[in-house]
């Protein structure tokens, strides 16, 4: 594995999709199924959907252009279980931190029905084919409809104070490519706490599943940062804590 790379996002971000699925040898396919059927005995709540693993990356100072195909969640969910694979999925997804006025960041905690229960991580996700314009995936759509669905939040309203893409992740455990954006809202730690726990009651009472059961709020503060760091033993996705150092270190 290599270490974690995060970097300022380059002026432009192209995703192209090519519309040549993702063929796999049999004998992988038969190793897929294995585990899926393991997997769903374990957690009925997967379902197979589409996923979009990367197949061309061209990364200059100015621009970072990626291409994907499709393939399905059964691949993605056997390769972050199986490290150093053959013929991994290798995804890019968009995530948002969230940084309110009395300056805390927010993240949430996995629910217990995901594939990654208990883990710390932002909002964010997958693309999917509703982000398609044309040829070209839009971001924006991707992470405005994540923060909807996960927080309640909508990039276009009144507390909303500024919105844009802020760091570019690379390499790191499955070496997954991630466009971070930054939003920053006119709500302190606690309103937005409140608005969370509203929304999440919201999804239950309509029979639904929060992808995340908690929110956690870090104030962006050397001391309170390191001593999250150092002392929170969760499971996180790798690209937390090197992002919180960005943001107090920088």
């Amino acid at each position: 594995m290599e270490p974690i790379l995060i970097e300022e996002t380059p002026a432009k971000v192209t995703v192209k999709y090519d519309s040549v699925a993702v063929d796999l040898p049999e004998s992988i396919k038969e190793q897929h199924d294995k585990f899926w059927g393991e997997q769903i005995i374990a957690n009925p709540h997967f379902r197979n959907g589409e996923v979009f693993t990367i197949t061309k990356i061209k990364n200059t100072a100015k621009e970072l252009q990626v291409t994907v195909a499709k393939t399905d969640y059964k691949h993605y969910l056997y390769t972050i279980h199986h490290k150093d694979c053959p013929f991994p999925c290798k995804v890019i997804f968009t995530c948002v931190a969230v940084i309110t006025t009395d300056n805390y960041i927010a993240f949430g905690r996995m629910n217990k029905h995901t594939s990654t229960p208990g883990r710390l991580q932002f909002t964010g996700g997958g693309l999917d084919e509703t982000d398609l314009n044309g040829s070209v995936f839009d971001l924006k759509k991707s992470i405005g409809k994540e923060l909807e669905e996960e927080m309640g939040l909508h990039i276009e309203s009144s507390y909303v104070k500024s919105f844009a893409p802020r760091f570019l992740k690379s390499k790191g455990t499955y070496d997954f490519w991630a466009v971070m954006f930054e939003l920053q809202v006119d709500y302190t730690s606690n309103e937005l706490r409140v608005m969370f726990d509203k929304h999440n009651r919201r999804l239950i009472a309509k029979g639904e599943h929060p992808e995340f059961e908690e929110f956690v709020f870090v104030l962006l503060e050397d001391a309170h940062v390191l001593d999250f760091i150092e002392n929170d033993q969760s499971l996180k996705e790798d690209y937390l804590d090197p992002i919180l150092m960005k943001y107090v270190r920088n």
